[in-house]
């Protein structure tokens, strides 16, 4: 699926939303959808009294911006092409209306190269003099920020929770040192323990923590790859959770004045909350609970956690 600012997308998911788009945004425009089967004519619907014609695009795998690019560029050119080899077939459900433009629609645009290309075969489509285009034809390119009203209208009907980020969320990458993230987890378990320096057992105790926090730490991006590999959905939206909740722990940080081990445990129990309220069922509180143990200690090892 594709990661976009509004969600993840396939082919299927993005077209079905993109209709439901289109069928309020221009109703009194006449708008009609064309069902894919038993063909593809490169139109998904059309406009009977403003001559709009639109395609929706959406890959069914994430790809970086260049790939993003090359597979939005070679869809537009093979879906014009149907345009002038489904000609006679398009004219019987369209009649004697000419398309004068062609929307692509797609949910992010990150290269300007798409809109030359776009203008390129603008001027080849004219040169065909198709009976069903306008002799002033034109390409327009829309992304999801085109349609954002109407996209969260439909969401609010069924009942689906609003987001209004301007994009994904994604913890950093790690740039330190390894040996930087172990000397803060060392001195943040002695801090934890500080209170019980007198047991007889403290050192044994001192090592088991510090070895189950790092053993957490060191395994905390197998454990989020493999949730993003198997619920892409689910991976994003507990990303949201997460960045949002650690702007939470830096203030709750720099206030706070009790125990080390009562802030840790408060930290770990409001993420394991949070987890399980809004990634229920998806997510159960064990899933959750070895969730919230992994990001709470990165936070120990990367200093979003810390103690005076």
């Amino acid at each position: 699926m594709l990661v976009t600012k509004i969600g993840l997308f396939d082919g299927k998911s993005w077209e079905s939303l993109c209709q439901l788009v289109f069928k309020r945004k221009y109703e009194s425009a006449g708008y009609h959808e064309i069902p894919a089967s038993p063909g593809d004519f490169g139109l998904e619907g059309f406009t009977l009294q403003s001559g709009i014609g639109f395609q929706c695009y959406c890959p069914d795998h994430n790809y970086n911006p260049t790939e993003l690019y090359e597979k939005q560029r070679d869809k537009i050119t093979a879906d014009l092409a149907k345009l002038r080899t489904y000609s006679s077939e398009i004219a019987q459900r369209i009649g004697s209306l000419k398309i004068r433009e062609w929307h692509f629609v797609t949910p992010e645009i990150d290269r300007h190269k798409l809109i030359s290309h776009a203008r390129t075969k603008e001027l080849e489509v004219r040169s065909w003099n198709l009976p069903i285009l306008d002799p002033a034809f034109t390409i327009y390119l829309r992304d999801a920020d085109y349609y954002h009203t109407e996209i969260n209208a439909i969401r609010s009907l069924n009942g689906e929770a609003l987001n209004f980020d301007v994009g994904p969320r994604l913890l950093p990458s790690l740039s330190g040192p390894p040996g930087e993230y172990e000397a803060n987890l060392r001195r943040k378990t002695e801090v934890r323990l500080a209170p019980k320096s007198a047991h007889p057992q403290f050192q044994r105790r001192l090592d088991s923590l510090f070895d189950q926090t790092q053993s957490a730490f060191l395994e905390h991006g197998a454990v989020l790859g493999r949730i993003n590999s198997l619920a892409p959905a689910v991976y994003i939206k507990l990303m949201r959770i997460v960045s949002e909740y650690e702007l939470a722990v830096t203030e709750l940080t720099d206030t706070w004045s009790g125990p080390a081990e009562e802030l840790v445990a408060r930290v770990r129990d409001g993420l394991t909350h949070r987890i399980t309220t809004q990634l229920s069922p998806q997510v159960d509180l064990t899933e959750a609970e070895r969730v919230s143990r992994h990001i709470v200690a990165r936070w120990l090892a990367v200093c979003e956690l810390d103690f005076d």
